[in-house]
């Protein structure tokens, strides 16, 4: 009987993952067709002979397993044997193995079987011809040939061989001998064998492989989809997926490595059933790393070492640059190369990397830490003097020892600088292993202040408490004003107001003034105005800043600051307050540049919105974001919030929710929610409502346990107005008004910001529903006043549309249509789109059927525009019950159902086959973005999975045309 161990340990790893999960191999059809295509020859008294032929862990005795289980319940004779390195040296061991097999097992006992083995035996023990004398050989060979004929007799023999390359010699010039005489007699041979280097055994091999008898197979990796189907159902979880996804990156579908993989995840230690994919070859399965120390120690000297150095080099590696790593040359190297490359452990080409992701993580995982530290080290000194990027040299750096030298100091702060030109976060992990190294005295001041802007926007109290000890150690004055100004952001980000403003005025007093000072004025004036107890604190600060500068004023650019921010939290004049905005603006150029900070550039963005210049303030806040991320600036991702504030009322619902999503994540990257967080939180939830998306916003909102958090922070005047709307819209009236009227009085404590004209009018409507007529109506009178005073015609007409929910309908009409006046032409497309959806039901209840029909018309139009689906849904019912259809003649309007353009780049890169993670990387995106993209398109199309979007895309596509 068949027996694994025979086989090898490779086997064992390779089957068992197709025995659980079907009875025959995956994608290996064509393979076990022609293996019984041949065995059907057998049968009929045709020999031949099977090569199979591939990279370790391909399935190469898999296919043998399955050939020997065949050739066995076809009454067929078989042997088998396996090379091996330790038994290279003995001359005809594979042949020997052979006959071992029979003796072990002769077929029914028969007494010919052990008369022929006796034969060959004897043969086998006999004096071996020398290489000189090459008749004897062919008597020799040709005995053997008559024996295994003999042998076949009418049961036919199959000869297995796994694992030829590494048999011996004589043996392998056996097989090459009956390789070209099998195809005349009752004998198939088969062999499975690894791809080699130059040499005698390659060219007796090769031999075999290209007879004329010969059958080859060259068994191909696994597809994604069949390592969906082995992920489903061996481990399971709740994505198998994305684990086969990442399983398939890491092991290109070697079923060897896969198995080791899925065995580890399903029962090592520490490893429960369904391991994320995150985790899931994180490090290489405990079996894999045994297997490749064997391997690598079983080829030429200095394989080992020059495997770990390419491993610690990582891809694309020249071999001169593993030379001056290890620091080894000459023909020794050369060997050990050839060796890695024949084994197919590292890839063939100008440059080295490894076949398998997975295998240079074992080796990896194989070598010492202490080791790898060191390599590490002679790496980053090698590819110093190759000229390599600073991020490569860095990379290095990061896992060397610290050893108190200043070059790789200067070498990690080169590689941040470059990071931070690029805008990513990766200058933070150099800039603490520069601090941990340590630098000398002189530059630790520099260095952590560095380090505290680098961590601004990942880990907001680690900044703060690397700023703080840079502020102690920092004497020059602009140093000071610098480090101060993005030490109060730091403490701000973490809502601590007060902290922030005591470090920024104590700074402002200190030093004369400058355009860094004027920078600290800037966030002086927008933290102080964050809360309450920061409000107050700021005003007695002041009066202490004016004192010592009685006589001299504001420096020009912080008065004009100061002008804007008055308008923007007062909201006296919407006129005046766009002008000042204009002027700070043009008069900024890049921020930080001419003494006006990220804080002045926001407000003057904001700012545009406020008073109804939506497509300015777009432009401008996407001016400021690509301005600060060019510069390394760090606004805590508050202009993400804004903006998506700016794209909904511009109506583009799907990229509001998109940006606040970006945002919103960020906010909460380190794990501590920054003040951008309650922002973007309202934002995506005000997107949602007018997406219908009600259970989603209120899981947003209940995972970060904000749906009973209660502040008396201006930051999260959105989140109470989002979360009353919310409340509201999901029947639950009491938490919804107290959710409002809590954040109307918070407005009025902190002095109500012209952001908040007409924000809090859902008030209005819900008391006069409840009966509480009386102060609905005056309410609605103050809202009218502010909105009056204020002049912007979008809040405005936001007030006048609520008040005729209260009013007469003679009276209600009349202020819905001077609400339609006021919006006419507008850019706010959803306000445009409420307001003409509530005038054309008014119209329509007052028997105006004609004129309603044009709003209701207009209304679905622009809600389709939108994709205000609820808003569109309303509008299109109140417009066929007047018997008119739901569209109308002129331009056609985007409907509900189209995808939005950054919907559509994610559906098209998904049916091209990309994964998730890889969409996200293509698009410079996170994962969540591009599942709530695909979350989108799936609703829109009327779909539930990836198979059926390539046809509904084209399906969209003829509908749209």
């Amino acid at each position: 009987m068949f027996s694994a161990r025979l086989y090898g340990e490779t086997l064992t790893v390779v089957t068992n993952v197709f025995d659980r999960t079907r009875t025959e191999l995956l994608e290996r059809q064509a393979e076990i067709s022609a293996i019984e295509r041949k065995l059907d020859d057998l049968r009929s008294g045709f020999g031949g002979v099977i090569a199979v032929e591939g990279a370790p862990g391909t399935g190469k005795s898999s296919l043998l397993h399955d050939l020997h289980r065949k050739a066995v319940d076809s009454k067929f004779l078989v042997l088998h044997a396996r090379g091996n390195e330790f038994e290279a040296p003995f001359a005809l061991g594979v042949v020997a193995q052979l006959i071992e097999s029979l003796v072990e097992d002769p077929p029914g006992g028969e007494l010919s079987a052990r008369l022929h083995a006796s034969r060959i035996a004897h043969l086998l023990h006999g004096e071996l011809p020398e290489e000189a004398h090459p008749a004897e050989w062919r008597a020799l060979l040709h005995e053997l040939h008559r024996v295994f004929l003999d042998l076949a007799g009418d049961r036919r023999l199959v000869l297995v061989v796994d694992d030829a390359q590494l048999a011996d010699l004589p043996s392998l010039r056996f097989l090459s001998y009956l390789a070209v005489r099998v195809g005349r007699s009752p004998i198939v041979l088969t062999v499975a064998m690894e791809p080699r280097g130059p040499g005698p055994a390659a060219d007796l091999l090769s031999a075999v492989v290209t007879s004329f008898e010969s059958t080859v197979l060259r068994p191909a990796p696994l597809s994604l989809r069949a390592l969906e189907q082995v992920v489903a159902e061996t481990i399971g979880g709740p994505d198998p997926s994305a684990i086969a996804e990442s399983l398939f990156e890491a092991t290109d579908g070697n079923p060897m490595l896969v198995r080791a993989v899925l065995d580890e995840a399903a029962t090592g230690p520490g490893r429960a059933a369904g391991t994320g994919p995150d985790r899931l070859t994180d490090r290489a399965p405990r079996g894999l790393v045994r297997w490749i120390v064997r391997k690598l120690r079983g080829l030429p000297e200095l394989s080992l070492e020059l495997a770990q150095a390419v491993a610690v080099l990582g891809p694309a590696t020249e071999p001169w640059v593993v030379e001056r790593t290890t620091g080894r040359a000459g023909a020794g190297v050369d060997k050990a190369f050839a060796a890695l490359i024949d084994a197919e452990i590292l890839v063939d080409g100008p440059v080295l990397r490894f076949a398998h992701p997975l295998v240079c993580t074992a080796v990896q995982d194989s070598t010492p830490l202490a080791t790898r530290s060191r390599l590490h080290a002679r790496a980053a000194r090698a590819l110093a003097t190759t000229g390599a990027s600073p991020e490569q040299i860095a990379g290095h750096l990061l896992e060397a020892p610290a050893q108190a030298d200043q070059r790789t100091v200067r070498s990690l702060l080169d590689a941040a600088a470059a990071a931070t030109a690029r805008g990513e976060p990766d200058a933070v992990p150099y800039l603490r292993r520069a601090l941990r190294e340590p630098p000398a005295d002189r530059d630790l001041p520099m260095v952590l202040s560095r380090l505290g802007t680098a961590e601004l926007s990942v880990d907001h109290e680690a900044a703060a408490a690397h700023l703080g000890e840079a502020l102690e150690h920092t004497s020059a004055s602009d140093a000071r004003a610098a480090v101060a100004h993005d030490l109060a952001w730091a403490l701000a980000a973490g809502f601590r107001f007060e902290e922030a403003v005591t470090v920024l005025a104590d700074t402002i007093v200190e030093l004369p003034a400058s355009a860094a000072v004027a920078d600290l004025y800037d966030a002086l004036s927008w933290i102080g105005r964050l809360s309450p107890g920061a409000r107050d604190l700021r005003r007695q600060r002041l009066a202490r800043i004016q004192e010592r500068t009685a006589g001299t004023g504001f420096p020009g650019n912080v008065q004009d600051v100061q002008d804007l921010l008055e308008h923007l939290w007062n909201g006296t004049d919407a006129r005046r307050m766009a002008d000042s905005a204009d002027h700070i603006l043009r008069r900024a150029g890049t921020p930080a540049e001419k003494g006006v900070g990220w804080g002045a550039a926001l407000a003057a963005s904001w700012s545009l919105a406020i008073c109804d210049r939506l497509p300015e303030a777009r432009r401008a806040l996407r001016a400021v974001t690509d301005e600060s991320r060019r510069r390394g600036g760090h606004l805590f991702h508050l202009d993400h919030c804004l903006r998506a504030y700016v794209e909904l009322q511009l109506g583009q619902v799907s990229a509001a929710a998109e940006l606040a999503v970006t945002a919103l994540e960020a906010s909460e990257s380190a794990g501590r929610p920054t003040i951008a967080q309650p922002v973007a939180a309202a934002a995506l939830v005000e997107s949602l409502i007018e997406l219908g998306e009600l259970e989603r916003a209120t899981a947003e909102l209940s995972d970060r346990e904000l749906l009973h958090v209660e502040s008396d922070t201006s930051v999260h005047l959105p989140l109470l107005r989002a979360r009353g709307r919310l409340r509201l819209a999901l029947g639950q009236t009491d938490a919804g008004v107290a959710d409002l009227l809590r954040g109307r009085g918070l407005d009025a404590e902190l002095g109500p910001a012209a952001a908040s004209v007409g924000m809090w009018t859902p008030i209005v409507t819900v008391l006069h529903r409840s009966g509480r007529v009386r102060d609905a109506q005056e309410l609605g009178k103050e809202e009218l006043a502010r909105a009056h005073s204020f002049g912007a015609a979008r809040p405005l007409a936001v007030v006048l549309r609520t008040l005729a929910a209260t009013a007469t309908p003679d009276r209600a009409l009349r202020l819905l249509e001077e609400a339609v006046d006021l919006l006419d032409g507008s850019p706010a497309l959803l306000e445009r789109a409420r307001t003409l959806y509530v005038h054309g039901r008014l119209l329509a209840r007052v028997g105006k059927t004609s004129t309603a029909r044009e709003r209701l018309l207009l209304a679905v139009e622009l809600a389709g525009e939108c994709g205000a689906y609820p808003l569109h849904g309303r509008a299109r019912e109140e417009l066929l019950s007047l018997g008119a259809p739901a569209r109308g003649a002129g331009r056609r309007k985007r409907s509900p159902s189209t995808l939005t353009p950054s919907e559509e780049r994610v559906a098209a890169l998904a049916v091209e086959g990309l994964s998730n993670r890889d969409i996200a990387r293509t698009l410079f995106v996170t994962v969540k973005t591009v599942e709530w993209h695909l979350t989108q398109a799936y609703r829109k199309l009327g779909i539930v999975s990836r198979e059926d979007l390539s046809r509904a895309l084209e399906t969209s596509a003829a509908e749209h045309r």
